[in-house]
């Protein structure tokens, strides 16, 4: 199996079978036994066809008779994969994005279909190569021309504004950059930056404890497996330095997995006092327990639990909680670019959301501090949560409220805010 067939059957997963793009990835390359050239390639098509599925679902509608939905499963497949071959990548020969694509349409696709294949992209070839996108006056231009669901496109549309929205939806489509939080229990970030450079690593401070790279296998690395460092973006670090934790203090991380945010929390007290990180997978709370292994931490207590279910035993027992809860994922689809092609229920999780935050301030004692936070960019999810929490406790008041936005910030979208507990 080579890597163009491999990426059409985890498409096919994630496409027909409902199957998350990183698992269905994984499991696939697990059968393939790949080179590590070949797995690149795999992988690198695999998210660019997703992240870009709307709009090579509509060049698909333009050259072919029949309506994309409408063609065997297989072909639409391959006929993504080839005309993202064919558009966005500049290093694969269009030779070979179409004789391969031709191969994989003989093998998996009815009698003929491979004529069909090959008729299809040469005619996407002959024009150029080139995308004709609908005019910006047309309902579609933003599904189209960003690759995003029209639900989702019309959702940014309406909140932000076409302009606002376009740069939003264009910055989500870009490659983040790979931010490494540096642990503060074993050295500083001019300190990490050395040992990398000392590797062959490019790397500067970018922001406190933040150190910026070019790129490497972060899991083959040393310094990661003896626990120097966890890969976090800017958002999801700031949540833990405002809640700003304290040596000798007991905290609460209610939705804690992978427990990037929980290890910090835990670096900041200087591994002192106690944190308890909860989810509610038990292979979710190992994650947890292997990030505090690995960093040598020890003041971490992962447990299973639900979040959206009253504990009384946590009930006034904290003094800073930590809600980051379950969301829509929207600011994040530059790492998931699966989340741009399903819908979403925000009613459902705004409703998740605000029991969370609700038994999340039951467990704080007085005085304490409380930071909500997501990795969506939807109102609802958050002012909408946290005002009408506000509202409701009139014994908390918001010091700090701020969403992080792609386009502006350079950073995943992300929101965070911070409430504290009147003392009586």
């Amino acid at each position: 199996m080579n890597a163009r067939e491999t990426a059409l059957l985890t498409l096919y997963d994630i496409f027909f079978k409902n199957a998350y793009s990183n698992l269905a990835l994984s499991s696939q390359l697990a059968k393939a036994g790949l080179s590590r050239a070949d797995t690149a390639l795999a992988t690198s098509l695999v998210y660019g066809t997703v992240s870009k599925h709307f709009t090579l679902e509509y060049v698909i509608g333009r050259y072919s008779k029949i309506k994309p939905k409408k063609l065997d499963k297989y072909i639409r497949l391959i006929l993504e994969l080839g005309l993202y071959q064919l558009a966005f990548t500049d290093k694969i020969p269009e030779s070979a994005a179409v004789n391969e694509s031709v191969k994989l349409a003989k093998k998996y696709g009815r009698r003929g279909t491979d004529g069909f294949v090959n008729a299809v992209l040469r005619s996407f070839c002959r024009d150029g190569r080139e995308i004709k996108y609908p005019p910006r006056s047309e309902r579609n231009y933003l599904s189209v021309r960003y690759s995003y669901s029209n639900e989702l496109a019309e959702f940014f549309a309406e909140t932000f504004g076409a302009g606002r929205a376009e740069s939003i939806m264009d910055a989500l489509n870009g490659t983040p950059p790979l931010l490494l939080r540096v642990n503060v229990l074993k050295t500083d970030a001019e300190g990490l930056v050395k040992l990398l450079q000392e590797r062959g690593t490019p790397a500067e401070v970018v922001s406190g404890a933040l150190v910026k790279t070019d790129g490497f296998d972060i899991r083959s690395s040393d310094l990661y497996r003896d626990g120097y460092f966890t890969a976090q973006d800017l958002g999801a670090y700031t949540a833990s330095v405002v809640l700003d934790p304290k040596s000798g203090e007991a905290v609460l991380d209610m939705c804690a997995a992978p427990g990037g945010k929980t290890t910090h929390i835990a670096e900041l007290m200087g591994d002192d006092g106690s944190v308890t990180a909860c989810d509610i997978y038990d292979h979710k709370v190992k994650l947890i327990e292997d990030a505090a292994n690995r960093l040598g931490l020890r003041s971490i207590c992962a447990r299973k639990l639900d979040a959206s279910v009253p504990h009384e035993e946590f009930k006034g027992r904290f003094d800073r909680v930590l809600c980051d809860v379950p969301c829509s994922g929207l600011g994040i689809i530059r790492r998931k670019p699966d989340i741009k092609l399903g819908s979403h229920d925000f009613g459902a999780l705004i409703g998740l959301q605000s029991i969370i935050l609700r038994n999340a301030a039951r467990y704080l004692k007085p005085g304490g501090t409380l930071v909500y936070s997501t990795c969506t960019l939807n109102p609802g999810e958050n002012g909408g949560v946290t005002g009408g929490f506000l509202n409701e406790n009139k014994d908390f008041g918001c010091t700090y409220e701020k969403t992080f936005f792609p386009d502006e910030d350079g950073s995943d979208g992300f929101y965070i805010c911070r409430m504290e507990k009147a003392r009586v």
